[in-house]
């Protein structure tokens, strides 16, 4: 079996991941709606190190930093989360927008870490347009805003044409072959890192999805709200995103960041995916612990 982020005594994906579940400290904060978010707390919490937090991208869960979470949490402590309507979480509910998003990811924040406890924060794709707005509400508590393949830039975005995601009866082969032809249209450019981990993990959180977040993707949401946003701003794509729309749209996105913050960072990742974290997990987890 091969498997890029597998523990080589795990015989099967399910098995690591539940594994690696297990070795975090699961936390349920409250939604208004009487449903919870599912918070994950890996590594020590009551470190002094600045919490870092990480949002993972649409129709996804925590899994999505699934490759980068032992060496990220052996740094500092670090906290996922499912977002409303996917993986773990309670349903999302109106209004359907980044805004309440962020509100309802805010009041979490403010039960897991505390209202006053500075964090750093990561987003990807979907996940970072919800983290522009995290980031923007919680000003300089705050510090740093690392966005990966971040959704959010209007037209600059790229909805990618996928199959259709195969229904429960579909023989395993054949779903496993569909998940993996759409993984090489969206999500991973090398057709070595579409493992069987990386199909199981995609496969188990389309599974699980109840909201649908393209449309929102394509929105001009982060944009909007980049100049209000305190914490230092990082923006990291791979080379050969699907949803960036070529290098001349990442470099447009590159200038739209340094205009809202001169001193954003930017970092390109020749020959990666949209799923970077998960293609590059040595450089994306390099720019995430970087102070």
């Amino acid at each position: 079996m091969s498997c890029r982020a597998c523990n080589s005594k795990v015989t099967t994906p399910a098995a690591e991941v539940e594994r690696r579940l297990h070795s975090a400290r699961a936390v349920n904060t409250p939604l208004p709606s009487g449903q919870s978010l599912a918070w994950q707390c890996w590594g020590e919490p009551g470190s002094e190190t600045v919490p870092l937090l990480l949002l993972h991208g649409g129709f996804g869960s925590w899994t999505h930093w699934f490759a980068n979470l032992p060496a990220l949490a052996d740094a500092r402590p670090v906290w996922t989360v499912d977002l409303p309507g996917l993986g773990g979480s309670g349903d999302m509910f109106p209004p359907f927008t980044t805004e309440h998003f962020a509100r309802l990811l805010l009041a979490g924040i403010d039960d897991v870490l505390g209202p006053e406890t500075p964090f750093d924060l990561a987003g990807f794709s979907f996940g970072a347009m919800i983290g522009a707005h995290v980031a923007a509400g919680a000003g300089r508590r705050c510090r740093r805003f690392v966005m990966i393949g971040a959704a959010g830039f209007g037209d600059l975005h790229v909805q990618v044409s996928l199959l259709p995601p195969p229904a429960p009866d579909v023989p395993a082969e054949q779903a496993a072959a569909i998940q993996r032809e759409n993984l090489s249209r969206l999500m991973l450019a090398s057709p070595a890192a579409i493992d069987d981990m990386a199909i199981y993990l995609h496969s188990d959180n389309l599974a699980r999805h109840r909201f649908r977040s393209r449309k929102l993707a394509g929105s001009a949401d982060l944009l909007a709200v980049l100049p209000q946003i305190s914490a230092s701003l990082v923006g990291v794509w791979g080379s050969k995103d699907a949803t960036a729309g070529g290098r001349a749209a990442i470099e447009r996105r590159r200038e739209l960041l340094r205009e809202a913050q001169p001193t954003a960072e930017f970092h390109v990742l020749d020959g990666v995916g949209h799923w970077a974290m998960y293609e590059a997990p040595l450089a994306v987890n390099q720019i995430l612990l970087a102070r």
